[in-house]
């Protein structure tokens, strides 16, 4: 080591042994909202096993006398009258038949096996949470997504919200439910007038009585921002029509999944109504809450911002009667048939055999049965029994205006900043007693700072303050005579911790 100099941190050198990456133990997860929708809202029963695919519904309907015929006067002195053979108005009856039938889809994962599993660190924290926040919310969104499409198809009444408030009809693309064509096109979004016009005609038809748990309001179901802009002040209107949120307390109204009231309509939001995006007149393309996107293994989702911007949705007045929901129920044919009754209803399976062919056309052996996929089927129907309840708006919405609001007070610059919260430092002295033997001498490279021995020339001196004046540097210190009768001198301001000064006899 160089004299006086200090130790380099190349001399704590390490070789122990290192493995990289360093992997978090704690391993995150996507979170997402529980995508209910409709789900429970309509009655729901079951389709029948051996009833065919497609079923007859008969209703009767209700017929109104004409209430203009006129009344007659009774004159016992008219012998023209026919006093024993009255005339009589006359009321007919009648009923309509419609068809409804069953609807079903099919979905599976990717193949698993079993071995490359094992091989895997965090298998079992992963495949929980691809059954826990994977494929049974797959079922929610699902049913979810249908039930909306399904309810604004079935709507006894498809209104267009532009001038007039025209019903429309509409058809979609072969192939999905991608690109809707519509009749008619939105102009403006859905108001409290708009609402207040359809209270009448749905009293009318009974939508109110036909009502649950006590609710004698028409229900409008809808997104968030729609239900915040009918709430907005308008002097014209704000007395006569009522609106409200529901607090936490409101159990009675939050259990149903309504979040408050305008004026005759109890609200239910809906996390994700159907949007779209309007590519031309009369054609919209269908745009969905989550797009995938690739991950670092595999795929993930992502919020659709084009959701967010879309402008053009479906709303509904609604009622938990207008449709009934039927779910296909298996039964066996024969105790010699022992077919599997499957579950139709998005339950999640999990399955080891007939697994399909590989990536290079191969079907799949598993006569280890260490390979599987998770499946889950969909056969439903869904009956209009009430559709006269339901009205489907197709509207525009849009987002809340922003507003940037500035400040008021003067901007305060950037005056300097100092967040120390380091004591003050002690003051750094050292006193030294000189040795006089013919003046004052100390041998070249003899000073130890640290414990260190630093470089420098001999010093000899006859007075204290000439022998101080020849002393080297110390680390930003300063020396200084203390007493010339008492042969002291003193070094301050330096950051060494400990000097020795070896003076020669």
């Amino acid at each position: 080591m160089a004299a006086g100099s200090k130790i380099s941190c190349k001399q704590y050198a390490s070789y122990l042994l290192e493995q990289t990456p360093n992997y978090d133990k704690t391993i995150l997860k996507d979170m997402r909202p529980i995508t209910a929708g409709m789900i429970g809202f309509y009655r729901s029963g079951s389709w029948d096993a051996y009833t065919g695919g497609r079923h007859v519904l008969d209703r009767f309907r209700s017929v109104s006398p004409d209430l203009t015929k006129p009344w007659q006067e009774v004159d016992e002195t008219d012998c023209t009258q026919a006093h024993c053979d009255q005339p009589a108005n006359q009321i007919a009856w009648g009923s309509d038949r419609t068809e409804y039938g069953r609807e079903r889809q099919s979905w599976k994962s990717q193949v698993i096996c079993f071995e490359e599993v094992m091989l895997k660190t965090h298998a079992q924290e992963h495949m929980a949470q691809v059954i826990n926040d994977v494929l049974r919310p797959a079922t929610s969104k699902i049913m979810a997504h249908f039930l909306q499409r399904r309810a604004f198809e079935l709507a006894g009444k498809k209104v267009c919200v532009c001038a007039g408030l025209p019903e429309f009809t509409f058809t979609w693309d072969a192939g999905g439910n991608v690109y809707l064509n519509t009749s008619e096109d939105p102009t403006g979004r859905l108001t409290q007038p708009i609402l207040e016009s359809y209270i009448l005609p749905q009293y009318a038809v009974g939508a109110v009585n036909a009502g649950t748990a006590g609710f004698d309001r028409l229900q409008l179901h809808t997104d968030k921002d729609t239900f915040r802009y009918l709430k907005k002040e308008d002097p014209t209107i704000l007395n006569a029509w009522r609106v409200g949120d529901f607090n936490g307390a409101a159990e009675e109204f939050y259990k149903y999944g309504l979040a408050g009231y305008v004026g005759d309509f109890m609200v239910k939001v809906l996390m994700f109504p159907l949007r779209f995006n309007k590519i031309a007149s009369g054609r919209y393309q269908i745009v969905l809450p989550y797009k995938n996107v690739a991950a670092t293994n595999g795929m993930g989702d992502d919020f659709n911002e084009d959701y967010n911007r879309a402008q053009y949705q479906i709303s509904y007045i609604n009622n938990p009667d207008a449709l009934e929901i039927k779910t296909f129920r298996p039964a066996a044919v024969n105790a010699l048939m022992p077919f599997m009754i499957r579950d139709y209803g998005g339950k999640w399976k999990f399955a080891t055999n007939d697994l399909g062919a590989d990536c290079n056309g191969k079907p799949v052996e598993n006569y280890k049965g260490n390979k599987g996929l998770f499946y889950a089927d969909f056969d439903l129907s869904v009956k209009p029994a009430h559709p006269e309840w339901l009205i489907a708006f197709f509207h525009k919405v849009d987002r809340p205006c922003v507003v940037i609001v500035n400040t008021c007070n003067d901007d305060p610059g950037y005056p300097s900043q100092d967040y120390s919260s380091d004591p003050t430092a002690c003051p750094s002295v050292f006193e030294f007693v000189a040795y006089e033997s013919d003046g004052f001498n100390v041998a070249a490279n003899t000073i130890k700072v640290d414990g260190n021995t630093i470089s420098h020339g001999a010093i000899g001196e006859g007075t204290l303050a000439a022998f101080i004046a020849e002393l080297p540097s110390i680390l930003g210190g300063t020396w200084a005579v203390e007493s010339v009768p008492d042969k002291t001198f003193t070094l301050t301001g330096s950051t060494a911790e400990s000097v020795e000064i070896p003076f020669l006899a």
